[in-house]
C-alpha cells in the first residue's frame, strides 16, 4: 500500500488524479484503473495503520515551525512499514529541511507498533554521517535534475528540468543498503578519462578522476556510462586513488 502527502496547493491537482484514475471519468461508483489507490484527507486514526511506502513531496516547507515538521514527519514514519521517501526543492533550504527530518527519524525513538527496527537511509545518502555538504566551507545543495514534458501549449512546448532534493528512510539494519559512492554531479566525460564527484561512505566528498590505465576497463567504462545521482560500485574510496588525467587510452 502507498500513502502519499501532498502539499495544500495541489488539491485541485489531486481531484484531477482521482478522475483519471476512475474509470468513469469522475464518477464515485466507477472502479478504478489501478486498483489498491486511496485518497484521504487525513492520515488514519489508528496506529496498526501502516503502509509500504510513504511519500511526502514539497511539503515540509510549507510548515511555519520546526515543532510542525517534528510531528508531521514522527506521523509519517509511524505509518511505514519499508519505506518514507521526502522530496523538497532542489535548494540548500530544501537540503536542510531533509536533513533535519533523517536526523529526526536516526536519533529519534520513534519505532513501529509493529516493527521494532530501527530506521536507516537507504538513498541517496551512502552513510548516515552528517552532510558533507552542508560542512562544507561553502555548503551547498545535494540536488539531482529531472528531465520532463510540460503540458505542450504552444508557449511551453520545450522539455524543462526540475531539481529536487530526497532522503529515502527505511525500516531495517543499514546492511541492507549498497554502500557505495553516488554521483552527486554531473559527470564530466573527457578524452581518456572522467571526472566524477563523489559523496563517499565514510562521509567526505571525493572529486574522482577515472582512466583505464589506473582503475581498470570496467570501472573506467562504468564510469563513463554513469549519470548525476547513481551510484559508483567500489567498496571504499582507497579504490579510487588520484590519477593523472593523462593516462593513454587502452585498446
Amino acid at each position: 500500500m502507498f500513502l502519499i502527502r501532498i502539499s495544500l496547493q495541489f488539491i485541485p491537482i489531486l481531484i484531477v488524479a482521482t478522475s483519471l484514475l476512475s474509470s468513469t471519468g469522475g464518477s464515485e461508483s466507477g472502479e478504478p484503473y489501478v486498483p489498491g489507490v486511496f485518497f484521504r484527507q487525513f492520515l488514519p486514526v489508528s496506529p496498526k495503520v501502516q503502509f509500504n511506502v510513504v511519500v511526502s513531496a514539497f511539503s515540509l516547507s510549507e510548515l511555519p515551525s520546526k515543532a510542525d515538521r517534528t510531528e508531521v514527519v514522527q506521523t509519517l514514519w509511524r505509518k511505514t512499514s519499508d519505506f518514507l521517501i521526502l522530496v523538497e526543492n532542489g535548494t540548500k533550504a530544501g537540503h536542510r529541511l531533509l536533513m533535519e527530518a533523517r536526523d529526526l527519524v536516526l536519533k529519534g525513538k520513534e519505532k513501529s507498533p509493529l516493527d521494532s527496527q530501527p530506521g536507516f537511509v537507504f538513498a541517496p545518502c551512502p552513510h548516515e554521517l552528517p552532510c558533507p555538504h552542508l560542512t562544507a566551507s561553502k555548503p551547498l545543495a545535494c540536488s539531482f535534475s529531472q528531465a520532463y514534458h510540460p503540458i505542450p501549449f504552444n508557449w511551453n512546448k520545450q522539455p524543462k528540468e526540475e531539481k529536487f532534493s530526497m532522503v529515502i528512510l527505511a525500516r531495517g539494519c543499514p546492511e541492507e543498503a549498497n554502500r557505495w559512492p553516488r554521483i552527486t554531479q554531473p559527470v564530466l566525460k573527457r578524452p581518456r578519462h572522467v571526472h566524477c564527484h563523489l559523496c563517499c561512505p565514510d562521509g567526505h566528498m571525493q572529486h574522482a578522476v577515472i582512466t583505464a590505465r589506473r582503475h581498470g576497463r570496467d570501472l573506467y567504462r562504468c564510469a563513463r556510462v554513469s549519470s548525476w545521482g547513481d551510484l559508483l560500485p567500489v567498496t571504499t574510496p582507497s579504490e579510487l586513488p588520484p590519477s593523472s588525467a593523462e593516462d593513454p587510452p587502452e585498446s
